[in-house]
């Protein structure tokens, strides 16, 4: 939790769901009907790597977009 002024530990995290699940169901990507009866770990792995890199970039643009304008 780099930058963050949390010990490790102290942010509760899911147990009986998997990382990937639960982060694509944190951010609203999928549900949990989706994730059982439709999409594939392919799938999910394709959507968080799409959302991540949308993040990245995002943060980038208006990290350095004010610096430029």
């Amino acid at each position: 939790m780099a930058g963050l002024p949390f010990q490790e530990g102290v942010l509760a995290q899911t147990v009986n769901v998997s990382y990937l699940a639960s982060q694509v169901m944190t951010t609203g990507l999928a549900s949990y009907v989706e994730l059982d009866s439709v999409l594939g770990l392919e799938d999910v792995l394709n959507i968080l790597e799409v959302f991540q890199v949308s993040e990245h970039n995002k943060m980038l643009v208006n990290k350095y977009g004010n610096e430029y304008s």
